[in-house]
């Protein structure tokens, strides 16, 4: 099987990161375990509402399918191509759609669509309603993050770089925005949010930019992380987690580079601090949450980025994004724990394990409920309870 010259970049930065950790001593083995969980004593609950096993999650291959909802609705996918449509409340199946492909890149859902994507950069647009194929449409390249479905148009993004904007009724290319990549790159790509007119993405350049969402005219580009360093895998500085919109700011965060806070509508920053992470933030209860790739957990004060805690429990555990939930925050990890977090001081303060396998897609946040997805394909609705 060949690969394009950008898709070997992409595996060899993997391969050899694995290959550095590898070499690790055994002296060092403390030192690349993942941290211990200590007992806590929780004074809050994630209490399961509903839970449905979909099938596994191939994130050996990088696969990103992510829930999503539209109506009360709650979509979801699995690597084998089937696509399920779920009611929010009570988990009963509404229906369910084999594709019989390998599905990278999903799911997005919106404007009468629920859309995913395979790994031969097919993006395929089903009816919300009953599952069946409305259209596809073909990129240049893999699509492995969800899609961004709104005001008229489906946009996705590439790893081969590029932005492409479909209208959401016919699957009709309308434009198409290119990006050089750098000779390495994490494998993954972030995936693309529209707010209103515009559409903002998290580029592996390590650039943020925002276009508008149907004629893909650049409005601004602003620079999150500056490439470091003189090796190629110390100058990766990939934004793989979407960008985050809150009123007048839109919030980012990078590998090896920075997180930062930039306006809306010109991409000035207001503030900027060092980080790594492969994940979106969170945002809520005046802070910004980070989990770092080491598997530290970080709040910023959303106004001016100052530090306000920094949690080390759970370090090397391979954790998700954070998700703000309530008055809570919670992160996933390899081991298929939610570790929820007081948002004030970050002390953990709950536990809960939905599964054995990894909870590291991005969890989803409806009023009263918390969607979990683990790659074991053990999707999960929870509320939060205080004892």
């Amino acid at each position: 099987m060949k690969f394009p010259t950008r898709a070997l970049n992409r595996f060899v930065a993997v391969a050899l990161a694995a290959a550095l950790a590898a070499c690790a001593s055994n002296d060092d083995k403390e030192d690349t375990d993942p941290v211990a969980l200590v007992d806590i004593s929780p004074n809050v609950e994630l209490r399961e509402v509903w839970s449905k096993g979909i099938g596994k999650i191939d994130r050996k291959r990088y696969a990103m399918l992510q829930p999503a909802l539209a109506n009360g609705v709650l979509y979801a996918a699995n690597s084998e191509g089937e696509v399920f449509a779920f009611d929010r409340s009570t988990g009963r199946r509404q229906w369910e759609t084999d594709l019989d492909v390998s599905l990278s890149g999903g799911v997005g859902a919106g404007q009468g669509i629920v859309v995913v994507s395979d790994y031969r950069g097919r993006v395929i647009a089903l009816g919300l309603s009953d599952g069946r194929e409305v259209w596809s449409y073909q990129v240049s390249g893999e699509v492995v993050s969800a899609p961004a479905v709104g005001a008229g148009m489906v946009v996705v993004q590439t790893v081969d770089g590029k932005l492409i904007g479909l209208d959401a009724a016919s699957g009709e290319e309308r434009w198409s925005h290119f990006t050089s990549l750098p000779v390495l790159t994490l494998r993954g790509t972030a995936a693309p949010v529209i707010s209103g007119s515009t559409v903002f993405a998290g580029l592996d350049n390590g650039k943020l930019i925002a276009l508008g969402v149907t004629d893909g005219i650049p409005r601004w580009e602003q620079r999150v992380a500056i490439p470091q360093g003189s090796a190629e895998l110390e100058r990766v500085v990939d934004i793989d987690g979407a960008p985050v919109v809150r009123g007048d700011l839109v919030f980012a965060a990078s590998y090896q580079g920075r997180v930062v806070a930039l306006s809306r509508q010109d991409g000035r920053g207001l503030w900027a601090r060092d980080a790594s992470t492969n994940h979106s933030v969170a945002v809520g209860g005046g802070n910004v949450y980070l989990s770092g790739a080491d598997g530290s957990v970080h709040a910023y004060n959303v106004g001016n980025g100052q530090i306000v805690w920094s949690n080390s429990e759970l370090l090397r555990r391979e954790l998700s994004g954070p998700a703000y939930f309530g008055d809570v925050l919670v992160v996933g990890d390899l081991e298929g724990y939610l570790h929820v977090l007081d948002p004030a001081s970050g002390q953990l303060i709950g536990r809960e394990r939905i599964d054995r396998d990894p909870v590291r897609i991005p969890m989803l946040v409806d009023g009263d409920l918390l969607f979990a997805l683990s790659d074991g394909g053990e999707l999960v609705a929870l509320r939060l309870e205080r004892g």
